[in-house]
């Protein structure tokens, strides 16, 4: 469980930065603009069915997550679509970052392909996927797929929107290595990736007491991490927020 000083130490740090500052850096997210090429090409429509089927596969990734998201947004703008189904499993078989376990991701593809989510209602998408792919509603890829769906409805509609607080953040290896980084977490991040709901937890609070929806911060610590992992800060995170994740002595970028 998190230290108490270091807990309020960055809700403290979240709660000066602010919502509207993350929303900003949400726009330098290349998962936001992959999404927005991707609904620029076909509509909003058939752009959320695939940016929703592509966040239900993004996990055992062969490469960076940011690679493999403007894989998928040059991919889309340079298609035609004509079957959602039948084209997102050629996009499957054309990745380079999809290599492992193929089976099991067209799996979940085929299981959910033809359902057009709820853009309006994020919940009510939440609760059906979860449906549809027998998984838990806090698992890591449905509530990511929420969190790109929300990207699919601010391209489009061009509006900003904050996501409810009672969606906890995705735990992916990144998200659990820099709450370790910070001292929040004693747990090594691949413990933590699997005891996953301790990580939420810690991010709920964090988010409620900071006023930032925990899906709204999986984005800051996910733009955050190309700095303090692999000592690239491309998105241009303000420094005070790198340093949060830079609390462990032990925490050094990994090997490129």
């Amino acid at each position: 469980m998190a230290a108490r000083s270091q807990l309020r130490r960055v809700i403290e740090a979240l709660r000066s930065l602010g919502i509207n500052a993350v929303l900003e850096l949400e726009r330098r997210d290349p998962q936001y603009r992959a999404v927005c090429s991707v609904v620029g090409k076909h509509g909003e429509s058939i752009g959320a069915r695939l940016a929703m089927l592509n966040a239900v596969i993004s996990y055992r990734l062969t490469g960076r997550g940011e690679e493999h998201w403007e894989f998928f947004g040059k991919f889309f703008t340079q298609l035609e679509i004509h079957d959602v189904c039948r084209d997102f499993l050629r996009y499957l078989d054309a990745s380079p970052y999809l290599r492992i376990g193929l089976d099991g991701r067209r799996k979940r593809v085929l299981k959910i392909c033809n359902y057009a989510p709820n853009l309006e209602d994020l919940g009510a998408t939440l609760r059906q996927l979860s449906s549809l792919l027998g998984a838990g509603s806090e698992q890591k890829t449905i509530v990511f797929a929420v969190k790109i769906l929300n990207y699919v409805y601010m391209c489009s509609r061009g509006v900003d929107r904050v996501l409810p607080f009672d969606i906890p953040i995705p735990v992916d290896y990144r998200v659990a290595h820099l709450t370790w980084c910070a001292g929040l977490i004693d747990l090594p991040p691949r413990e933590a990736m699997r005891r996953y709901e301790v990580v939420q937890r810690i991010w709920d609070e964090v988010a409620r007491e900071a006023g930032i929806p925990p899906l709204h911060i999986d984005t800051l610590l996910w733009l955050a991490g190309r700095a303090v992992l692999y000592g690239e800060n491309i998105h241009g995170v303000p420094e005070g927020v790198i340093a949060l994740f830079q609390w462990r002595r032990d925490c050094k970028p990994l090997l490129k």
